[in-house]
């Protein structure tokens, strides 16, 4: 927040002075109204602004390195100082918009007060607002604030009116109080201030413009000014006379600024422009590894995947521990731009509150691609934190068993990293140091994941490492290798079936074939002990014989055939029409909601809408009865 504060002070003090120097004394008084409100805005704009750039990076042929033992002694100890400084300074800032934006909402308020109390006289697109203190005439939004005396005696002069009139026209007071509403939020910036002036002042050159515009003479003019605003008193949030700008105003008035300077002074503000946005704004460089960009995770074993996955984040056994600092932890408070983990756990990012600096000592982070990111997780970049013990949890370098998969794009992943064959082998040389060779020939097992596509040769070359490296077994999995008895999972699920048939009745047993066919597979992976210790196989009846089809009679050519003809179908339903037709014939009276009609009139309703409803019924005569209408009707018994 203090380095975006310093930016926008240098923008301000950029757009302010090359204003002074460019465009104040020059009559270009609209263009520079727009210039005033458009620096400030841009001047909060810019700081904030980040630019993004992406930088493809081609990694040597190891891709991470490792150590030899995460040493918890050698973990370094922040030692974090009581800050006292910052919620001072927040606390003089906050005092001070409190000050400000009190003595702002005061001045509404006074304004709003003299417009209740005093007597009002609308007079074309303004209201005269007839005040008993000597105030110099002034303006807000179309309130025009004149002293009644004067005004009832006419001491006032055409030109002022004129002058006051521009003002309410022109809306100059959205301007006071946009700069007004900023002064409150950057009081303590002094650039502020020298906005504010040049604001008013332009407006003043913009009445007078509008004043000899509208035919007035310039030595009369300028008298009535020197009258009117000698010993007046200023307000506040309006638009009034002021003597010490007068001077200034009159050199204004004389002064004509040619259309192509007016030109070449606009296009000087643009380079002005770029200058201060690549100057003050933020810049990122994100480095993207090709090689890992390229490799796809389709050729790799389907048991890998979790493996390389943990809540979202990416681990890596890493040479030493990356510690955040007070800066870190300030943005990362941020819940729109940073998803946060702490310890392995996703958690809200106030509770970095609850945290010391000293708790950490290791961060990752990783920027999110917009088509990877998800609902639950929209932020473009994802933080995991680790307090001490989890650190050496987690990033443990002493590993006993080492499984390593080949793809069949002869990629190897070792501990949810790719390397190559070199770099296997630096990998492995980082493991397990705490091990002399002989050791690790007694410990350390090996296991190679293969797949039916992998080649030989790749595998060779892995179990070459291995036994180079000193396992005690190298062991190749292949895909369709049948696993070493049922997992505890496994054995809970068939335990579970097997104990509910067991219980049930033989004679009144329902069978489900899904659960039947489970724990007959689970049954039959289990080894003789396990089988031993489970629950037995239940006894379970023998399924029932699937129904014969029906035989098919053959028939002899003239017999006849002895199953039944089927039903003739019924005949479909009358049309509307034809039902209308029907009636018509039978001399039927016709009514369409509520009113009588022919029997042509109605045939041609039904023509032209068959969603119309119809209602037919005997009335005992033997003229039926038939109502048409477009909604439906109820049939009252």
């Amino acid at each position: 927040m203090g380095l975006y504060l310093i930016k926008v002070t240098a923008c301000l003090a950029i757009f302010i002075v090359f204003y002074k120097l460019v465009l104040e004394n020059e009559s270009m008084h609209t263009y520079k109204r727009f210039y005033l409100i458009s620096s400030l805005i841009a001047a909060s704009i810019i700081p904030a602004i980040l630019f993004t750039e992406y930088i493809y990076i081609t990694p040597g042929p190891v891709l991470n390195t490792y150590v030899s033992e995460i040493n918890s002694d050698k973990i370094p100890v922040f030692s974090q100082k009581t800050d006292y400084l910052t919620p001072t300074l927040w606390t003089i800032y906050g005092l001070g918009v409190l000050i400000f934006g009190c003595k702002f909402c005061s001045n509404l308020f006074k304004i709003g007060t003299r417009i209740r109390r005093n007597p009002k006289i609308k007079y074309q697109h303004s209201i005269h607002v007839l005040l008993e203190e000597r105030l110099s005439p002034h303006t807000f939004f179309n309130f025009i604030f004149l002293n009644k005396q004067k005004f009832e005696v006419q001491e006032i002069p055409e030109e002022v009116l004129l002058h006051e009139q521009a003002h309410a026209v022109q809306k100059h007071s959205l301007d006071v109080l946009f700069i007004e509403l900023m002064q409150v939020i950057l009081w303590f910036n002094p650039f502020i201030y020298l906005f504010k002036r040049a604001i008013k002042l332009n407006h003043e050159f913009l009445a007078d413009q509008a004043v000899l515009q509208k035919g007035a003479e310039l030595s009369n003019y300028q008298k009535i000014l020197l009258a009117f605003s000698s010993n007046a008193i200023e307000t506040q949030l309006a638009n009034a006379i002021n003597y010490s700008s007068i001077k200034k105003r009159f050199n204004i008035m004389k002064k004509t600024t040619s259309k192509k300077a007016i030109w070449l002074r606009s296009l000087l503000v643009l380079p002005m422009f770029a200058l201060a946005l690549y100057s003050f704004s933020e810049s990122e460089i994100i480095e993207i590894d090709k090689s890992l960009e390229n490799s796809t995770s389709s050729n790799l074993p389907p048991e890998n995947l979790q493996e390389q996955k943990s809540d979202s984040i990416q681990y890596k056994y890493i040479e030493k521990p990356n510690a955040p600092n007070i800066q870190d932890i300030a943005k990362w408070k941020n819940s729109f731009k940073y998803a946060l983990w702490i310890d392995g756990k996703h958690t809200s990012n106030k509770e970095l509150e609850n945290y010391k600096l000293s708790e950490f000592v290791h961060y990752s982070s990783s920027f999110i691609y917009n088509n990877a990111r998800s609902q639950q997780f929209p932020q473009p970049y994802q933080v995991s934190l680790f307090t001490k013990n989890k650190f050496k949890k987690q990033f443990t370098t002493n590993n006993r068993e080492l499984n390593i998969h080949i793809n069949k794009a002869a990629q190897i992943l070792v501990q949810g990293e790719l390397v190559s064959v070199l770099g296997l082998k630096q990998h492995l040389s980082k493991l397990n140091t705490d091990l002399s060779k002989e050791e690790k020939s007694e410990i350390v097992r090996g296991f190679i994941h293969v797949r039916l596509e992998t080649p030989k040769q790749a595998v060779k070359n892995v179990s070459n490492i291995l036994e180079e490296y000193g396992c005690v077994t190298i062991d190749i999995v292949g895909q369709k290798e049948q696993q070493d008895g049922a997992t505890i999972k496994q054995l809970a699920a068939y335990n579970t079936i097997a104990r509910k048939y067991n219980e049930m009745n033989t004679s009144t047993m329902r069978i489900k074939k899904g659960e039947v066919d489970q724990m007959t597979y689970l049954y039959s992976i289990m080894t003789d002990d396990q089988k031993k210790n489970a629950e037995a196989f239940p006894e379970l009846p023998p399924m029932p014989e699937p129904p014969m089809p029906p035989s098919t009679q053959k028939i002899g050519k003239g017999e006849v055939s002895a199953i039944p003809a089927p039903p003739v179908p019924p005949a479909p339903p009358k049309s509307p029409l034809d039902h209308v037709i029907e009636m018509a014939k039978k001399d039927a009276n016709f009514y369409y909601e509520g009113k009588s009609i022919t029997s042509d009139e109605a045939i041609d309703l039904i023509k032209n809408n068959n969603h119309l409803n119809i209602d037919t019924r005997n009335t005992g005569s033997k003229n039926p009865s038939v109502k048409i209408s477009k909604e439906p009707i109820l049939i009252k018994n």
